[in-house]
């Protein structure tokens, strides 16, 4: 499991690592920490991991998603799972308005 916190390293940071794997890579068991409510994490992501936010996230977590699994523990601002391909979002907590707004796809719970 990659361990990686947004309050240390950032919400871009995160996003970059997450855009660079490949279908082929070991590195599929993330855990983020320290969310403390970051707008678009875990957005655009196209390879099947495992996303685990340990906390409320704010606007468009898990937007444009393909084939990532994507878990809150905590609650989402709006836009959770925007434009979402394939894949799921599991939101733990309360997800607020237009979740899931313009999905094709995946599962949204």
């Amino acid at each position: 499991m990659i361990r990686y916190s947004i309050n240390g390293h950032g919400v871009r940071g995160l996003n970059e690592r997450l855009h660079q794997l490949t279908q082929d890579t070991n590195e599929r068991h993330w855990l983020i920490t320290e969310p403390m409510g970051a707008h678009a994490i875990a957005v655009g992501l196209d390879v099947p991991i495992l996303v685990e936010i340990d906390g409320h996230v704010g606007f468009y977590c898990g937007g444009m998603n393909k084939q990532a699994e994507i878990i809150i523990h905590g609650h989402s601002g709006p836009g959770v799972a925007e434009n979402m391909m394939s894949g799921s979002v599991r939101v733990k907590g309360n997800a607020s308005q237009s979740a899931g707004a313009s999905g094709n796809g995946g599962m949204l719970v």
